[in-house]
């Protein structure tokens, strides 16, 4: 029953998914299919030109001067001047030969290209589309099978073109070669050609059975693979540690053991069908010269050319046959990761969250957060309700709680990572889904506890994409307490990072991260657990950092550490996702609330 249904998937989605992917380059497929025909004809005359040849060399009428094709080589071949009509043939054939080397170049080029073209396009397009979609996107997705979706699949569409081209050329070929058969003996074509229809339909149920069910789970075993190695990569200090690596070794031997197994079952089944098809066109000839000498005894060598050329015509279409069958399969293996990308692109662009036309020029009074709540796709209960609190203009105000109070969703929204689901937030009084992100977003610093330096040079993390000079690097490096460390590195500015930082300390990374934040002078600057997995002496030199770049903006921070947001000018405590208490580090500290608690078990 599920085999039925998968073929059934297979039959319905097939065609309309490769023909999605082809659409926009018809152009280009048209003159392929332009060159496939002119190639299969130049092909056919090519074997046509055997006979006239070797009944000239045997001086024999084998009985087919009327046939079409060669009425035409014959016109051809009397226009070339020479006396002999040996010559003239050996002459046209070797012009055909040319002329097919030429055109295949030119065939084989441009299909290159177009392979190349609707590869490149549609990565473009798959990464165009995470770049339009929102955060939540990225949340509810695992990172292995968005690399999949990136960087592999799409490579099955460029593979899957390659494929139809090749069996473009076969398929006009074999009907060309067809035609010619079928003019020298329908009744041995007729043969010829049920043999094909049989060797089709068996690679097609094949196809289906096998290559589609074997692709599909090939799919799935390589998405595990990237998702078992990019968790592998990203944890290796916790997994070493913890000593847990045989874990992630028995995963990523499952994957790889099935993408394998269903590859070595595809790739058997994929050979059969040609080798019988093989075996039987084989068997067939030698049978059809065994008929026609004991049928026609004193006239066999008579139909010598006759039959050398309907020879050397099977011989020249078996492999396009064989080919063809084969490929369909392998497009049939191909076919489940064409669908992950058409269903990728296809479906509408990852994102709730709708941008606003109103330029943001300057923070002119403060931000508030008006009966705010909301609640995360993954969780039933709201993750924070009925938030409302105000953020003065050239103050730090501050967010505290213990962990899971909905403390870092609260900068999640104001970020505009997701959008609330009741109340608003009002930036000068106006709701800030009415600004334009861009020039909103341009105008906040965002320094984040998970700080993310990228494989490249200490310049390019703090410029971070944008083009800067480097007195404003060195300028922005100076006001994050970065500029000293840096000057001690043996590039200084030019001295790469590694991957996610690990050449530098973790406070390092963390002033690098403010840097970057401060190089695009905020406005606002936003701070969500910054120093929480610092050591003391790193925190020090971090929060003096931040207590320097607070001076010029509005901040808000989200701390752990009670310690770092003392002189903050307005503290709100959140429990539950709900705010429980308000005032300055004084008042709170000297109440019996929310705050006095966390303050007394952190020892401050």
């Amino acid at each position: 029953m599920i085999r039925n249904q998968v073929e059934s998937e297979a039959k319905k989605s097939g065609l309309r998914t490769i023909w999605f992917f082809l659409r926009p380059y018809k152009s280009r497929l048209a003159i392929l299919l332009g060159l496939c025909l002119l190639v299969g004809y130049l092909e056919t005359m090519n074997i046509a030109l055997l006979y006239p040849i070797l009944d000239a060399s045997l001086e024999m009428d084998g009985g087919l001067s009327g046939n079409p094709f060669f009425i035409v080589l014959n016109h051809i071949a009397a226009i070339i001047p020479v006396d002999s009509v040996l010559v003239s043939y050996c002459i046209l054939f070797i012009l055909t030969v040319l002329l097919i080397f030429v055109f295949r170049l030119v065939y084989i080029n441009l299909s290159a290209k177009t392979t190349a073209k609707i590869a490149t396009d549609y990565k473009l397009k798959v990464f165009k589309k995470f770049t339009q979609s929102d955060y939540q996107f990225f949340v509810d997705n695992r990172q292995g099978d968005l690399l999949y979706k990136a960087r592999e699949a799409p490579e099955y569409i460029a593979q899957t073109l390659d494929y139809l081209t090749r069996s473009l050329v076969e398929i006009v070929m074999a009907v060309s070669v067809l035609a010619l058969l079928f003019s020298i003996s329908w009744k041995a074509t007729i043969a010829v050609a049920v043999c094909g229809a049989a060797y089709y339909y068996f690679a097609r149920r094949l196809g289906y059975k096998v290559s589609y069910v074997a692709g599909e789970e090939m799919k799935t075993a390589i998405q595990e693979e990237n998702v078992v190695l990019n968790e592998y990569i990203s944890g290796a200090k916790q997994i070493i540690t913890a000593r847990t690596s045989p874990r992630w070794t028995g995963r990523f031997q499952d994957a790889v053991l099935t993408r394998w197994r269903f590859w070595i079952k595809n790739t058997v089944w994929t050979q059969i069908p040609s080798h019988v098809l093989i075996m039987l066109l084989y068997s067939s000839i030698a049978v059809i010269v065994i008929a026609i000498w004991v049928i026609y005894p004193d006239d066999f060598h008579h139909m010598l050319p006759m039959f050398g050329t309907f020879a050397f015509a099977v011989f020249k279409l078996l492999p396009r046959m064989t080919n063809t069958g084969t490929q369909l399969m392998q497009i049939m293996s191909f076919l489940p990761n064409l669908l992950v990308t058409h269903e990728l692109l296809e479906e509408k662009t990852y994102s709730s969250i709708r941008n606003g036309t109103r330029e943001f020029p300057e923070l002119r009074s403060g931000i508030e957060l008006r009966n705010v709540s909301y609640t995360h796709k993954s969780k039933d209960d709201a993750t924070v309700s009925d938030i409302s609190l105000s953020v003065e203009k050239n103050k730090t105000t501050a967010i505290v709680g213990p962990s899971g109070a909905g403390k870092s969703t609260l900068i999640d929204l104001f970020l505009r990572l997701y959008d609330v689901d009741s109340g608003a937030i009002l930036i000068d009084g106006v709701d800030i889904k009415e600004y334009d992100l861009s020039s909103f977003l341009g105008k906040v610093g965002f320094v984040g506890q998970e700080t993310f330096i990228y494989n490249a040079s200490i310049k390019d993390n703090i410029a971070f994409g944008t083009d800067y000079d480097m007195d404003q690097i060195t300028e922005a490096a100076q006001l994050a307490n970065a500029h000293g460390f840096i000057q001690q590195l043996a590039q200084g500015y030019d001295t790469v990072v590694g991957d996610r930082g690990v050449r530098l300390s973790g406070g390092e990374r963390q002033r690098i991260a403010i840097a970057r934040a401060m190089i695009r002078k905020p406005r606002i600057l936003v701070l969500d657990e910054a120093t929480s997995s610092l050591d003391n002496i790193s925190e020090r030199i971090v929060q003096e950092a931040i207590d320097r770049v607070s001076e010029s903006c509005t901040t808000l921070v989200v701390a752990h550490r009670l310690s770092t947001i003392r002189n903050a000018d307005m503290i709100y405590v959140i429990d539950g996702g709900r705010i429980v208490e308000s005032g300055t580090h004084e008042q709170l500290v000297s109440g019996k609330g929310k705050y006095r608690e966390l303050y007394s078990k952190q020892g401050e």
